[in-house]
């Protein structure tokens, strides 16, 4: 390491936690009103176990219908997959926006967002009857590694990964060389909960990914027991949900799939 990167180093190191948070949480930063996606029939409130307000969509299809968890990525609202949700009658969805994004309050944090995760689909399911039902989780990019995770620690019956990586500190240090283990940044370790994943698993990646690096996404396929279905678009990071198919392709990586035809988002 020469003195320049020393220096920069050094001083990323000096930076208040709460600053890291904000460059890792990016998108907690961004005004992404929920009232611009619609569908205020589904909107709901939830209340975290420290009194977070958090808020998304549930379409609560009733008592026995699968349920389906959305977890955007950084930078995004969740309110992006509502379109794909109202259009499914057959399965109940649910959306929350985790803390600091969209309407709902706090601050995110790695144990904070998981933690939220499992309460919000106890709560979901209760609103829904409370009998047991299937559980699918879809993640893309950073709602990657919070699917896996709640994947690892409940019953889940399909996980669909899109542009999903190993590391969060891993992905860091390919792009900023500088930017190293060292800092106080939550690490998103994907690989390390892969092993505990017995549920079928869906990789959907990007062919010229610009911001997951592709031996990243290797690295966690590599990861799980048993080889996932990979699935590979002609697109980048972000224009993957525009590709021909992909919309369908989600539909049919979940349990109990009825839907033939599913509009393209």
């Amino acid at each position: 390491m020469n003195t320049r990167t020393f220096i920069l180093s050094a001083a990323l190191c000096c930076l208040l936690p709460s600053c890291i948070n904000s460059i890792v949480y990016n998108g907690s930063n961004k005004d992404l009103p929920d009232l611009t996606y619609g569908h205020t029939e589904a909107a709901i409130a939830m209340t975290a176990d420290d009194g977070t307000s958090l808020k998304g969509w549930f379409f609560n299809r009733g008592a026995g219908t699968p349920l389906v968890v959305f977890y955007g990525g950084n930078a995004m609202n969740v309110g992006n997959f509502a379109s794909i949700a109202a259009a499914d009658p057959t399965r109940s969805y649910l959306l929350m926006n985790y803390r600091g994004y969209g309407g709902s309050e706090g601050e995110p944090s790695e144990e904070k967002l998981v933690a939220d995760a499992r309460q919000c689909i106890a709560r979901a399911r209760a609103l829904a009857g409370g009998a047991p039902t299937p559980l699918a989780l879809v993640g893309y990019s950073l709602g990657s590694a919070v699917a896996i995770q709640v994947a690892a620690a409940e019953k889940t019956d399909a996980l669909v990964l899109i542009c999903p990586f190993d590391s969060m500190t891993e992905v860091a240090c390919n792009q900023v060389p500088f930017f190293p283990r060292i800092l106080p940044m939550d690490s998103w370790n994907s690989a390390s909960y892969a092993p505990g994943i017995a549920c079928p698993v869906t990789i959907m990646r990007a062919q010229t990914d610009d911001i997951v690096p592709a031996e990243s996404t290797d690295k966690l396929i590599q990861s799980f027991r048993t080889p996932p279905t990979i699935k590979v678009y002609p697109a980048d990071h972000n224009t993957i949900f525009s590709c021909s198919g992909f919309t369908q392709d989600i539909m049919n990586a979940l349990p109990l799939n009825q839907v033939t035809d599913v509009e393209e988002v």
